[in-house]
Order: structure tokens, then sequence, then C-alpha cells
């Protein structure tokens, strides 16, 4: 649209008779701020789904291990029960924690399951500016913490089950010597009353 001049009332505004040296323009005002806010706005609300997802896979996954874990000492309560009662605990004893290694497998499987959900929801978050940079490396953060966890509880029931195995056959047969040594021994004595 070109520039109105009126004529009859007001003839002479907007009119220059000099040559007009383009552009004119000497200042131009835009709302940064607003952009800003709006981007910022957007990134936020990206964040807040993401950590909403984030914490909600990581309490099922805490409820998850709180049940394993009820699970696990309430089979060894019963086991220690059985020991006290019966002379062939210790085997008994063996193929439960037997069972309870596999459990924790599958807890360790879950975990990784997990942790590879997180790094998909890591891969939507990429494209975003530093902000969502730093969230990305607090989430790998995270995921080596359950990493080193699982690894530390599989560690602590494998030693939980070594040094009960062991104080339970000592107080059994009083013998100092691990309880592989007497399931070996046990196998061969039946292999010898059984032969094939």
């Amino acid at each position: 649209m070109g520039l109105f001049i009126n004529n009859k009332n007001h003839p002479d505004v907007y009119k220059n008779n000099q040559e007009l040296h383009e552009p004119n323009q000497m200042l131009s005002r835009q709302d940064y701020l607003t952009m800003l806010i709006n981007e910022q706005q957007k990134a936020n609300a990206a964040l807040t789904q993401a950590f909403a997802e984030i914490g909600l896979q990581t309490q099922q996954q805490e409820e998850i291990q709180v049940t394993q874990w009820r699970h696990i000492d309430n089979q060894l309560s019963d086991l220690r029960s059985k020991l006290e009662r019966n002379e062939d605990a210790s085997y008994q004893l063996a193929q439960q924690m037997d069972k309870q290694l596999e459990l924790q497998m599958e807890v360790s499987e879950k975990v990784t399951k997990q942790a590879d959900l997180q790094g998909g929801m890591l891969q939507r978050l990429d494209n975003q500016e530093a902000l969502i940079e730093k969230i990305s490396r607090q989430v790998n953060h995270i995921r080596s913490i359950l990493f080193e966890r699982t690894n530390y509880l599989a560690t602590k029931i494998d030693d939980g089950y070594k040094v009960t195995s062991s104080y339970v056959y000592k107080l059994m047969t009083g013998s100092d010597q691990p309880l592989t040594f007497f399931l070996m021994n046990h196998k061969k004595e039946e292999n010898q009353q059984h032969p094939d």
C-alpha cells in the first residue's frame, strides 16, 4: 500500500521535494525477549514431560526392587527355619539360592530394559539446546547409578549366600571346609551307593 497524502485538507504533510536516500529507517525493533520466552517455555514443557516419564519409570523400578527384596528376604527367613529343623537343609538352601540368583538376573534384565527406554528418551531430547544437553548428562548419571546399585546388590546377595551356606554347614558338620566341598563329597557318596 502506498503513502496516502490528503491533498484537500493537508496537502503538504508527508511531501518532500528533495531526493530520498533509502533506506531511511534508522531503528527496527524486535521483541527477542518474547521469542526467547516462547522457546524456553517449549523447552521447559519437553523437559517436564521427560522428567515425569523418568520419575514414573524410576518409581516403578524401585517398587519392583522392593518387592523382589521382600520376596528374597522372606525366602531367606524360611530357609533359615528349615535349616534348624531339617538335616537336609543345606542342599535345599543351595537350590533356593539358585532360584534367588535367577530372580536377581531377572531384576538386572529389567534394569537394562529400563536403561534402554531412558536411552530412547535421550535421543528425542538431543535436538534441544544446551539446557537439554545438561539434562541428558543427568539422566546418564542416574542410569550409571542404577547399574552400580544392581551390581552392588548382586554382589551382596552372592556374598550373603556364601557366608550363610558356610555358617550353616559349619554348624551342622563342625567342619571349616566350604559347602561346595561337602556337596561334592555328598554327590560322590551317592554315586558310589547307586552306581549306574
